[in-house]
């Protein structure tokens, strides 16, 4: 037997495992005929107590007319139980934890003979990490300058705007419209219609095609105009295409901006001036510049590990859930925006095929700081779990034992168990470049 193969037993259940990778594994096991006969007998007789047969009364009829009947259905079910159950035996017998539900490679049985399978799975594998104490990484002063205070406060002061009604003008640039639209696809296509829908009138908008023709149209005013949209345009379903509109602006609304002072800064609840308000966003900012500081600092030191460690064995099972994630990502981002990702014209075949490179190195990441925080005894404390929760509950405006036990049963406690043990690890890494 070679050095990767290990034989077990449990419950006369005989499994080998082969090593495939470092991540991979097959294992083959072998089940006794008297095992799987006495499960198929036990199926025939659940079949006789809840089967209805004309002829009999239920839960007599004869195990050969069962048998005679169903055989080959209970054949099969009886062959999936046993797998099944001497899978999961001969898995936790070696003391592995597949990623993901092994998959059935393929299986050979025969009556009166032992029922033979073999399965692969993978595993998060065992590195060695190397250079923890070479990494050397020095993180920046943040710093927040009057420009950065500014755009901030101007952020705020677009967020705090109010749309006041015009009457006796017509539409111009910056003003916002409450409208009724048609549409109607010169070429053929289902017409489709949006009633008191508020839009941006500005070249710079999302939709310059639509509302550069609405300019000086005022409030009860209707107007009629095609476009032809380029191919490139980033509505796939308006890609070039003609398009017959009609508009009707049943209101014309300009933006007011608030003035940057005591009063605003008292609006929004806080405040008892606008010094105090100035000097709340310059505290926000420096406390957020140290932290992307803090971040930069952290991925260097990642980057550093991953050059120390290269060829890092990653599970497929574990770069496709990354990928995932990012494809999650990349989609909410696009429904921010206004974006509907099913018709944006996007490849996510090629976007999913770029992402896999990168998907790999975050997963060999997680993976050696994995091994460090094993190698380093570094373990989670439960209050930082608590004060996880804590925070993200407030900021979705729920109780932390209302998200823990939503989390719990989403699967994803554990993630984010996962997430802040390799922060702690990250913090270590930092705090040992530094001495």
């Amino acid at each position: 037997m070679s050095p990767d193969e290990s034989v077990k037993d449990a419950s006369d259940i005989k499994s080998q495992i082969t090593d495939l990778s470092p991540a991979r594994k097959s294992i083959a096991v072998e089940v006794p005929a008297d095992q799987v006969a006495a499960e198929y007998e036990n199926a025939c007789r659940k079949y006789t107590r809840n089967l209805k047969v004309p002829g009999f009364r239920q839960g007599k009829v004869p195990p050969h007319i069962i048998k005679q009947r169903f055989g080959r259905e209970i054949e099969q079910e009886t062959i999936e139980h046993v797998i099944e159950h001497a899978l999961e035996k001969a898995v936790a017998s070696a003391d592995l934890r597949p990623l993901r539900a092994p998959v059935l490679k393929e299986y050979k049985h025969s009556q009166g003979e032992p029922l033979t399978f073999t399965a692969e799975f993978e595993v998060k594998p065992h590195v060695q990490v190397k250079g923890v104490r070479d990494i050397k990484v020095k993180i920046g002063e943040p710093a927040v300058t009057d420009k950065m205070v500014s755009e901030a406060l101007e952020t705020m002061r677009e967020r705090a705007a109010r749309f006041d009604p015009v009457e006796g003008r017509g539409v111009r640039p910056g003003d916002h419209v409450v409208a009724d639209i048609k549409g109607h696809f010169a070429s053929g296509g289902e017409d489709f219609s949006r009633e008191n829908i508020l839009i941006e009138i500005s070249s710079g908008g999302p939709n310059p095609e639509l509302t550069d023709p609405m300019r000086e149209m005022q409030a009860g005013e209707s107007r009629e105009f095609s476009i032809t949209y380029p191919d490139d345009h980033p509505a796939r379903d308006l890609a070039g295409r003609k398009v017959d509109y009609a508009v009707t602006v049943r209101q014309v609304k300009q933006k007011v901006l608030p003035e940057l002072d005591d009063e605003f800064a008292r609006d929004l609840g806080k405040f008892e001036s606008f010094e105090e308000l100035k000097r709340r966003v310059e505290a926000d900012l420096m406390e957020r510049e140290r932290r992307k500081a803090r971040e930069a600092a952290r991925n260097a030191a990642v980057d550093q590990l991953l050059e120390s460690n290269p060829g890092v064995p990653v599970p497929d099972v574990l770069v496709d859930e990354e990928v995932d994630r990012r494809i999650d990502d990349l989609a909410r981002s696009m429904i921010l925006q206004g974006m509907d990702p099913r018709r944006a014209p996007v490849d996510w075949d090629d976007i999913r095929e770029k992402q896999r490179e990168p998907g790999k190195k975050t997963v060999s990441a997680m993976i050696l700081l994995d091994a460090v925080a094993a190698e380093q005894k570094i373990s989670l404390e439960p209050e930082a779990l608590d004060r996880a929760l804590a925070e993200e509950a407030a900021r979705r405006r729920q109780t932390p034992e209302a998200l823990r036990a939503k989390l719990a049963k989403d699967g994803r406690l554990k993630g984010l168990e996962e997430q802040l043990l390799r922060e702690k690890v990250l913090d270590f890494l930092l705090a040992a470049s530094n001495t």
